[in-house]
């Protein structure tokens, strides 16, 4: 009897541990049985990774935002509560061996007590704390013509089970939206986007606790946009920040998508980066410079290795510089910047509508001159790209001998070294060219004395037309004073180039104009900056004006322009307010109260150019000089 009742005590103790094994099996997630459904009950294929495999980084980065290879919550919640259920059978094994007599009631205890123990170790669904979104959709994304996006979000909550559902908005974010039929898991593909607009998402995911309590959890608000214009894709290598305006960032790359020619898309062309400017730098959205490994064509502008990213953050119709650009093209004042619309997305997070253009280079496909060459002596000269600019910046410096004014060289080839300092050839070009201002100057500040006001000096003396070419000074003037550019007449980024061969000085080209169009004045502003007080004294000067502007004003017509630009960049502009806002300039000009969207800022800015195209109208029809022939 004694050997009957060790029999059943072994027999016990070997089912209790074929439990216990049988429980870190299902804990570990070894186990495959087909007939268990408790483990298949909630598992939806479509939440693995495996969603992804065909996903085409070029298409969206959302969706590469999104992959995510961490475990699926609901597939960790099912087999916690499978092996739930293997503890609650094994129990039940557990007292019906209990039942034989021979066990000790010490041995029974000591089973009962682990098996309490691993109760207390199950996950408890609570939905007051420890819920938590451990992936949420993307926030602001732009779309190309005909595609979709992929969004995702992933609710944890320990213990409980979990169901999702998607829902849209097409009007305002503050807009409730409707369930999306069948959007009923973790990541949910967008229709695709054929007409330009704001769609806005967003998943509520609800967790119930086994005794059937729930609690509905709402993500983050996901807009998409598809706006129209080119998608420009910059990646800095393992996403480091661009932080500095000096030092470049190396083995980045850029991609372009959505282009209007399908042949100007292009993909990870190497470039290196870095920040640009001067008072936009400092403001959140930042602007940029690209310097690219190998020259290439851009959208149909000329291929060169020098481009630039305008952010446009003080301008908040983002079209000022292209209004300057095109009165430049129409006055035909030399080379003019090009440059389109994209939307920027940096490092896989959108940035806002910039301007990709090109940067003001000495090339034969932009500022067209003689940059010198190796071989040159120090005693020969080239012709060079100048920039008045009271930042007063660059290695190749001077300020002018009446005036005071900034001249800072840009083509430094062939005038400094490899440590950017000024060779003994480049000194010697630098003082002639020196030279060659300060004798302008005398000439049309003939009778100037120290400590006098050049407005009170007398008309220039007419020889100085030699010296400059007096019909770009004249389209120059034009175009900075019909967008009242008053940054140009602080000075800053006004640029010129001198003919070191023919010895003229010619104005041109025209840049930085985000200022621009700010104020309504009744006069004309500019015609005293630079060496303008001088000019609008020579009889030559004003007569040329008059008769240039009786040529060309009557081809200015900017409504169609603005109308233009304006319908094409209008989604592209909302959307960049979503993200940035709207800024008034920094020193307040702009603070009318009664714009508050894109098309109040573009009627603002059509409205004050053809305004000031009447000022500077009356203007010139009241210059003294002989009349012009019609």
């Amino acid at each position: 009897m004694k050997k009957f009742h060790f029999f059943l005590f072994l027999s016990a103790v070997f089912f209790i541990i074929s439990c216990g094994d049988r429980k870190t099996e299902n804990q570990t997630g070894l186990r495959d049985d087909p007939k268990d459904d408790d483990i298949y009950a909630d598992y939806d294929p479509t939440s693995d990774d495996d969603i992804y495999a065909d996903y085409d980084p070029t298409s969206d980065d959302d969706i590469s935002a999104d992959n995510d290879s961490a475990p699926d919550d609901d597939i960790v919640t099912d087999t916690d509560s499978t092996a739930d259920g293997d503890i609650e059978t094994n129990d039940d094994a557990v007292t019906d061996s209990d039942s034989t007599d021979d066990i000790s009631s010490t041995d029974a205890d000591d089973i009962e007590d682990s098996d309490e123990t691993a109760d207390d170790d199950d996950p408890k669904c609570d939905l007051e704390n420890g819920v938590t979104f451990t992936k949420q959709p993307e926030k602001m994304s732009v779309v190309l013509d005909n595609r979709s996006v992929f969004l995702s979000c992933e609710l944890e909550a320990e213990g409980c089970g979990i169901t999702y559902q998607w829902y849209e908005s097409q009007d305002e974010p503050e807009d409730p939206g409707t369930a999306i039929p069948d959007a009923l898991e973790t990541t949910f593909e967008t229709p695709v986007f054929t007409e330009k607009g704001i769609r806005y998402y967003y998943c509520a995911a609800t967790a119930v606790s086994p005794s059937g309590e729930s609690r509905t959890y709402i993500s983050d608000i996901a807009s998409v946009a598809y706006t129209a214009i080119p998608i420009l894709y910059v990646n800095t290598p393992d996403s480091v920040e661009i932080i500095s305006k000096e030092e470049w960032i190396e083995d980045a790359d850029i991609s372009l998508v959505g282009a209007a020619d399908e042949s100007w898309n292009f993909e990870n062309i190497e470039t290196s980066i870095r920040g640009r400017g001067n008072s936009t730098w400092s403001r959140p959205k930042k602007p940029y410079a690209l310097k690219l490994k190998t020259a290439r064509e851009i959208m149909g502008m000329p291929e060169h290795k020098r481009w630039v990213l305008l952010a446009n953050y003080f301008d908040n119709s983002f079209m000022r510089n292209e209004a300057a650009f095109y009165l430049s093209e129409l006055f035909e004042l030399g080379w003019t910047v090009h440059g389109e619309f994209v939307d920027l997305v940096l490092n896989g997070k959108y940035n806002g509508l910039y301007w990709l253009g090109e940067a003001i280079k000495v090339d034969k496909n932009r500022v067209d001159i003689d940059d010198g060459n190796p071989e040159m002596t120090d005693d020969e000269d080239k012709d060079y790209l100048v920039e008045m600019n009271i930042y007063f910046d660059e290695t190749l410096k001077f300020k002018s001998e009446i005036r005071d004014l900034p001249y800072m060289i840009q083509n430094e080839d062939y005038m400094v070294d490899e440590n950017d300092v000024i060779t003994a050839g480049g000194q010697a070009r630098l003082e002639r060219f020196q030279a060659k201002i300060n004798e302008l100057e005398k000439l049309l500040y003939p009778d100037f004395t120290e400590g006098m006001d050049t407005n009170d000096c007398s008309a220039p003396d007419e020889s100085y037309s030699e010296i400059i070419d007096i019909d770009s000074w004249i389209k120059f003037w034009f175009v900075n004073e019909i967008m009242d550019n008053w940054d140009a007449g602080h000075p800053r980024s006004d640029f010129f180039t001198f003919d070191s061969t023919n010895n003229i000085f010619k104005a041109g080209p025209v840049w930085d104009f985000d200022l621009a169009a700010s104020r309504r004045p009744s006069t004309c502003q500019l015609n005293k900056t630079i060496y303008y007080n001088a000019l609008f004294k020579s009889p030559k000067f004003i007569t040329r004006t008059k008769e240039l502007w009786n040529e060309y004003s009557a081809r200015i017509d900017i409504d169609p322009q603005i109308e233009t630009m304006k319908n094409r960049i209008f989604i592209a502009a909302e959307y960049d307010a979503m993200l940035w806002g709207r800024h008034d300039y920094i020193n307040g000009t702009l603070n009318n109260d009664d714009l508050k969207i894109f098309y109040d800022y573009a009627e603002y800015l059509k409205e004050s150019i053809l305004l000031k195209i009447s000022v500077v109208d009356s203007f010139i029809e009241n210059l003294p000089g002989s009349e012009v022939n019609p």
